[in-house]
């Protein structure tokens, strides 16, 4: 262990704000979003505290339209896709991608160009109608994805009229609905340069005007391509972004300003291929890790406006997967995945027929309901001997929240897979409110919130030999395993929440912070008076694995305050409430198994000084 470090965080003195750039995941293709595997998902998702992931990135939205002859499209699977998505408090970063009945074969055929325009417009027409335009002005509308990875096959010219079709398409509704691209995977590949010429000095095949350009989009990775458990490179991901930022402003200084979006910011390529620590704390502290870079070397420094960081990490697999879920049960979903092809009338007749399945949510999610916690404001902070995060990976991301108190994320985490060890930390808190303080401390590290370690460390509990003799990752646990499997699936708190008088407003604590490792340091004050009651519970069935009952419980918070944790209590007799939450919920969303008959839901939120909100009921 080395010596012990030193941090100080200001809380009294803001430096900036602070705005949470990374709330975005994606997958593909569309069809997922019609199985009831990616809806309860999305409840997971949609749950997180302070929209912690917004925005839903999905390949080949536009495959699940059918042509129904001259202009017309059957829209009702797109509908029940987006619906699914809103429902769920999430928001499309909406790839104007796909091919609707494989209509669209040449895009330097004009009147195929114009017809794509067309597309485009009843899309913002019809979505502006059913969800508002407010709601769709929130969206973001991209290109196609990854148009260099050889997905695009209609040439340089035909890229440049398809995206002033997009454009064209959506100005004839609304010229404020943003839209960007390139979305490349290749740093600075042709395609991208293309793009830059054409918005920057080129004109549009359908106006003879420039086509706009709201934001630009790349895609960054760690990139090691490689099967084995290689080490990313997380650096080189910024390093390569600031070149692509060098080049514009060499080449289209006029465009050098515009927003810049990372929207598959992974630290490895490959969504399917297996890597262990893709279900263990290491991919947790990685993508804080990520985080912190973007907000250190381009953020904080303004080297660029950038605004938008998002993961490729929402596809339905296992733990060692580039997946936020660890998925148990029947289906094989890797060739729709890899392949993105979608077969519609499979989906029309099949969608509802889903054999039993459980998910699990891996520390990759948990990370990100830890993060969603941090304030709008960065705090000063100052550190003896100072961070240096590059080299030994302890980090900090100290915010300041609207009531006074601190959210600070303390990351510890490099590259190098294997490397581990522990760093003492005396964090020392100034520039609060004076009075009383609840400090948590909730933790992401190989003992603390790691599902895939206690799932590797099953014991047979039928073994006549005794419950010690080991099974070792059940590919389908009993009923009692997954529910240990949920307890450790939540954050977990370091210790028991305590108070602390401030009457300085000052607070320390000492903290051994293992590698890998994300610790959120929550210090809030006591402002006197209860929770508001979470509002708007819904309940839905599903089949957990050997045909059980199970009901995913998805609620609205009626309090944005920071460390409000939730309770789910449940009822037989509409009187009588008994809690069936075994840890603190950060998140909105609950999987009970097993329910009794005629249950009756409900939702309490409890503050950290143990203050209760009313309940909020489900109907029956």
């Amino acid at each position: 262990m080395r010596e012990r470090t030193r941090i100080k965080v200001d809380a009294g003195q803001a430096v900036r704000p602070f705005n949470r750039f990374w709330r975005g995941t994606g997958f593909s293709p569309a069809e997922l979003l019609l199985e009831p595997e990616m809806r309860q998902m999305l409840a997971y998702i949609g749950g997180l505290p302070n929209e912690g992931i917004r925005y839903l990135r999905v390949h080949y939205l536009y495959n699940l339209l059918r042509s129904t002859g001259g202009a017309g499209y059957d829209w009702s699977l797109l509908d029940r896709a987006l619906d699914a998505m809103i429902e769920h408090r999430l928001k499309p970063f909406f790839e104007l991608m796909g091919n609707p009945s494989g209509l669209f074969t040449d895009y330097e055929d004009m009147d195929q160009v114009r017809r794509w325009r067309d597309l485009v417009t009843a899309t913002a027409d019809r979505y502006g109608a059913r969800y508002g335009m407010d709601e769709l002005r929130s969206w973001y509308f991209e290109t196609t994805n990854e148009a260099d990875s050889g997905w695009w096959t209609y040439g340089i010219k035909g890229y440049t009229n398809y995206y002033d079709a997009c454009v064209a398409g959506l100005d004839a509704v609304d010229p404020s609905l943003p839209m960007g691209g390139p979305g490349t995977a290749r740093t600075l590949s042709p395609i991208f340069r293309a793009l830059m010429a054409h918005c920057d000095s080129g004109t549009s095949c359908l106006t003879g005007k420039g086509p706009r350009l709201d934001y630009i989009s790349i895609h960054e990775k760690g990139v090691n391509g490689s099967k084995e458990d290689l080490t990313p490179k997380t650096h080189a991901i910024v390093d390569r972004t600031l070149l692509v930022v060098d080049y514009l402003k060499e080449h289209h200084p006029r465009l050098a300003g515009l927003p810049i979006v990372n929207d598959e910011c992974d630290p490895q390529l490959g969504w399917s291929d297996h890597h262990s620590w893709h279900g263990k704390a290491y991919y947790a502290g990685i993508i804080a890790r990520i985080i912190e870079q973007h907000d250190r070397r381009i953020i904080a420094p303004k080297a660029a406006d950038f605004t938008f960081l998002s993961n490729d990490h929402a596809f339905i697999g296992g733990w060692g997967q580039r997946t936020i879920f660890a998925y148990f049960g029947s289906r094989n979903f890797t060739k729709a995945q890899w392949e993105h092809k979608t077969d519609l009338n499979r989906l029309v007749s099949d969608v509802d027929q889903a054999p039993p399945f459980d998910i699990i949510k891996k520390p990759g999610l948990t990370s990100m309901e830890l993060l969603a916690t941090l304030g709008d404001t960065v705090c000063k902070m100052t550190a003896e001997p100072p961070l240096t995060p590059d080299q030994d990976g302890l980090a900090i991301l100290p915010t300041r929240l609207p009531d006074g108190g601190v959210s600070i994320s303390l990351i510890h985490s490099v590259d190098a897979i294997n490397r581990s060890g522990r760093t003492a930390v005396r964090l020392e808190v100034s520039g609060l409110v004076p009075g009383r303080h609840a400090l948590c401390l909730l933790r992401i590290d190989e003992e603390f919130t790691n599902p895939m370690e206690l799932w590797e460390a099953e014991r047979d509990e039928s073994n006549p030999r005794g419950p010690f003799e080991p099974v070792g990752a059940p590919p389908e646990p009993s009923e009692a395993q997954f529910a240990e499997l949920r307890r450790a699936q939540e954050p977990a708190l370091l210790h028991p929440i305590s108070t602390v008088e401030c009457d300085e407003g000052r607070l320390s604590v000492d903290l051994d912070v293992p590698l890998p490792s994300l610790t959120q340091v929550l210090v809030v004050p006591d402002i006197g008076a209860a929770p508001a009651a979470p509002t708007g519970l819904v309940v839905e069935r599903y089949l957990g694995l050997g045909g059980r009952e199970e009901r995913m419980l998805f609620w609205a918070a009626g309090d944005s305050s920071p460390a409000i944790f939730y309770d789910v209590l449940v009822s037989t007799d509409g009187g009588t409430f008994e809690k069936v939450s075994s840890v603190p919920l950060l998140s909105t969303a609950f999987l009970h198994m097993s329910p009794p008959e005629g249950a009756q839901y409900a939702v309490r939120a409890r503050d950290a000084f143990g203050r209760r909100s009313q309940l909020c009921l489900s109907s029956r």
